[in-house]
């Protein structure tokens, strides 16, 4: 009550009505503007030019593709095949001895030529044939759907290459506009989103779901990916081959617990110094020998 005498009175109340009407949607405006620019420019026109959406797992590499795209700074050639999977160029057989690799944009070597990703280098220092299935931005379900159909069609699987980072876990984030994975059985069950609001789509939303998790929703995240994790090593196990998890990005030690420890998946942490990252934060050469360096040790001991 003894703030009444300082609250507007008629057109003084009717001015500022009209003010605060103005300026939500131009404050929105202007949190939809700079939340776009703070994407790197150069990785939003590597999205836009190298992928496309694929009826079964969404946005995925470009089917049939030979294209030259700049990243880091330096033009980078990405061959695909029909199936979508990044390539040498050459033709893959399903009949040869193979290691598959599922992931997002590091698995599928972003900003590096082909020889100089990961999965090339360690393909070619155990002698086997590569087949990698990751795609740019993939979320942990896509790569799951991507390994088990992948390990499917070959004859001759001898290990399979997962990918962990704690950002993952955003993307799997059960508030936000993506599916959820829960467990149903031997394998997981995925719940489609529910259709974003016009609240859902505004910045100032995505500014606060950014600054705010809950315990619920923390809670159902992790579920969400230890169930996808445990899919994942279980289609391994399937077709009798090892899985094996690369975990960078600072994960702490109660994910790694939580995730990997747990459910008794094999997991390597490998953390790339600053000097051997892309401007971008993906690994450069160096960084993507330094991935294959301890992959090699891990399935080395497993393969013999």
């Amino acid at each position: 009550m003894a703030l009444l005498p300082f609250v507007p009175q008629g057109p003084r109340l009717r001015a500022l009505v009209v003010a605060v009407v103005c300026a939500v949607p131009a404050t929105e405006l202007v949190l939809q503007w700079k939340a776009h620019r703070l994407l790197r420019t150069d990785l939003v026109a590597a999205m836009d030019a190298l992928t496309s959406v694929d009826p079964r797992y969404g946005v995925t590499l470009n089917p049939s593709m030979d294209r030259t795209q700049v990243m880091s700074g330096r033009p980078v050639r990405f061959v695909t095949d029909a199936a979508r999977r990044r390539t040498s160029g050459q033709p893959l057989d399903p009949r040869r001895p193979s290691l598959v690799f599922a992931g997002e944009s590091t698995v599928v070597g972003h900003g590096l030529e082909w020889d100089e990703t990961f999965p090339a280098l360690l393909g070619a220092r155990l002698g086997l044939q590569v087949v990698n299935v990751a795609s740019m931005n993939y979320r942990l379900d896509q790569s799951w759907q991507r390994l088990a159909d992948q390990l499917s069609q070959l004859e001759r699987p001898v290990a399979a290459v997962g990918f962990f980072l704690p950002g993952l876990l955003g993307r799997e984030f059960a508030a936000g506009p993506h599916p959820v994975a829960r467990p149903r059985g031997s394998s997981v069950e995925i719940v489609p989103p529910e259709q974003p609001t016009f609240w859902r789509r505004s910045g100032f939303y995505r500014i606060f779901r950014h600054l705010y998790w809950s315990d619920a929703d923390l809670s159902e995240g992790m579920a969400s990916l230890s169930a996808v994790l445990r899919a994942m090593d279980g289609a391994a196990r399937q077709r009798g081959i090892p899985m094996v998890f690369v975990v960078t990005g600072h994960t702490p030690q109660w994910m790694l617990d939580e995730l990997f420890v747990k459910n008794g998946l094999d997991y390597v942490v490998v953390e790339i110094p600053r000097e051997e990252l892309l401007a971008d934060g993906h690994p450069n050469q160096q960084g993507a020998r330094h991935i294959a360096d301890a992959l090699a040790l891990r399935l080395q001991h497993l393969l013999h």
